[in-house]
């Protein structure tokens, strides 16, 4: 019984600090995870992810084309993994499966991966304060 309690807190003290160590990243810190997995999970034509963005609660997808496109990260809804031609994509739930925010994700482990790492940004983003004054 005394092994059986001494392995039950060995566990508890190897899982809970990984557990805790992930949820106290902090913005730049998510936004840097979030661009080193997302420029090698992206995959479509020739094309590469050349920087992945966040100004308030807007993130912006720079692509090598020159392109950009921008996602309100903010709403109030759940984001979710779909299956497409291109390989997954995240978006919220409620959006068209054309409004996606991280697309072109070819495997489903790194588009699971990226879209907690989105929900942590968005919590993140939600928590802080108004530095833009014309902000609405």
């Amino acid at each position: 019984m005394r092994n059986f309690l001494v392995c039950c807190f060995l566990a508890i003290g190897i899982v809970m600090p990984t557990i805790a160590q992930n949820a106290n990243l902090n913005k730049q810190q998510t936004m840097a995870y979030i661009n080193k997995l997302y420029k090698t999970a992206y995959r479509y034509k020739e094309t590469k992810i050349d920087t992945v963005t966040v100004d308030g609660k807007v993130l912006t997808v720079f692509l090598s084309s020159g392109q950009h496109f921008r996602s309100d990260i903010a709403k109030a809804d759940v984001l979710v993994i779909a299956k497409v031609k291109s390989g997954y994509q995240i978006r919220f739930k409620s959006s068209p499966s054309t409004e996606e925010i991280l697309w072109a994700i070819q495997t489903e482990d790194d588009a699971k991966r990226l879209k907690n790492a989105l929900e942590h940004l968005t919590r993140l983003v939600k928590k802080e304060k108004k530095t833009d004054p014309f902000a609405g």
